[in-house]
């Protein structure tokens, strides 16, 4: 192929894709401008830069809510809104799972985005944001760029998320003002697991997922503009200032509406994690119970097997989140303690062996003492300890001995 064909082909290609996106963008209802109009004598509405805030959408990831970056010149007939998401057709969610999620600032038509979440009935509200035209701009230029630094594209669903991103974009086009928050909202004086269970209150299963992986990063502080989520977020930007140098200050907030009305609410599952895993203790005490009794043999067999193959699956996935992946940090995770591969290992090696029970006698000890330094950590909540003294009860291998040598 020549290069005056191969010009001509990519030339042709760029055309086919802008015909096609600009067919989407017509077909779905546009978004009213919010600040239309002329052009004022200090060019002020020239870019309009605003925050938009979607509440929580039924799937887990987005149970916190979504923050955006709204960005409209119509002078030039543009509106964007720039999300901090992965590309499509990347990998997925295997990829967010293994770690390797490369998240950008992507640029989305705002008739597109608002209609996603007009699809799923979701809320959006925005927050106009008093930026100078300078600082809009600069803005503007930093998003077209994705300005993410590379340490921060591996979306780690905690730090390096939506909401944390916008924030640091927000200070960074901050050249001789800054950002005055004026001390932060309350949540924010707790520690990193205290201020995710006020933050997703909401969402039971999204608090033991997020819980179960953080480790001990729980128990400490970030910085504040890390521990943002969306549900917070238009909170902070309210009763925040701009500070200029020469002492003066103006409302970080200059305007706020709402785009989308709430169709769908969020609804949390009545089943919590608590009351699963709570009814899992009961039903194996009973079996347990029925076993020292009657003298059960398949039942408590099978239960056993279920459970050590589910720890074992449990524990190493905790190792490799806590250790390989990246998605919630690289650090030491409590749960590694009652969750990992290691009583499937004394079965293997030690269950031919006169006795063998005496080591999972001595790890129900460990399993007591962990569960009695619940009040010593933010991660240790009252659903996984629940599942703690579940595999407490099986592990106590003494009671089956002695239930087979008449002693009970």
């Amino acid at each position: 192929m020549t290069f005056s064909r191969l010009k001509a082909t990519t030339m042709a290609l760029v055309a086919t894709i802008s015909l096609a996106t600009s067919a989407i963008v017509m077909a779905q209802p546009q978004v009213p401008w919010t600040n239309g109009g002329p052009l004022l004598p200090d060019s002020s509405n020239f870019v309009t830069a605003s925050l938009l805030i979607a509440s929580p959408g039924e799937p887990i990831y987005s149970q916190l809510g979504h923050a955006a970056i709204r960005m409209e010149c119509p002078v030039h007939n543009l509106d964007f809104c720039f999300s901090f998401s992965e590309e499509p057709g990347m990998g997925g969610i295997l990829k967010f799972f293994l770690g390797k999620t490369d998240a950008h600032m992507i640029a989305i038509p705002t008739a597109v985005f608002i209609n996603d979440y007009r699809k799923e009935g979701r809320q959006v509200d925005q927050y106009t944001l008093s930026l100078s035209t300078h600082e809009k701009q600069e803005l503007w230029r930093l998003l077209d760029n994705d300005y993410v630094d590379p340490e921060m594209r591996n979306f780690n669903y905690l730090q390096n998320n939506c909401s944390s991103v916008s924030l640091i974009a927000l200070e960074n086009v901050m050249d001789v003002e800054k950002i005055d928050f004026h001390g932060w909202p309350e949540p924010f004086k707790l520690n990193n697991g205290a201020l995710l269970k006020q933050a997703s209150k909401h969402a039971p299963w999204l608090q033991y997922v997020c819980t179960t992986f953080w480790g001990t990063e729980i128990d400490i502080f970030w910085v504040n503009e890390q521990r943002i989520s969306p549900l917070l977020f238009s909170q902070v930007l309210k009763n925040a200032t701009i500070v200029s140098t020469d002492g003066t200050s103006r409302a970080m907030v200059i305007g706020e509406k709402q785009l989308l009305p709430l169709v769908n609410k969020f609804q949390a599952s009545p089943v919590t994690p608590t009351w699963v895993f709570g009814a899992l203790l009961l039903i194996v005490v009973l079996i347990t119970l029925a076993q020292l009794r009657w003298k059960l043999r398949w039942l408590p067999r099978m239960l056993d097997i279920v459970l050590m193959t589910l720890v074992t699956i449990a524990g190493l996935l905790l190792i490799y989140t806590s250790f390989v992946s990246g998605l919630f940090g690289k650090h030491w995770n409590w749960y590694l303690i009652p969750f990992n591969p290691l009583p499937l290992i004394i079965w293997l090696i030690w269950r031919k062996r006169k006795g063998y029970y005496k080591v999972y006698l001595l790890y129900t000890v460990v399993l007591v003492l962990f569960i009695l330094a619940t009040p010593l950590s933010e991660q240790l909540d009252l659903p996984h300890q629940l599942i703690t003294a579940t595999l407490a009860v099986r592990c106590n291998r003494s009671l089956e001995i002695m239930s087979e040598q008449n002693l009970f």
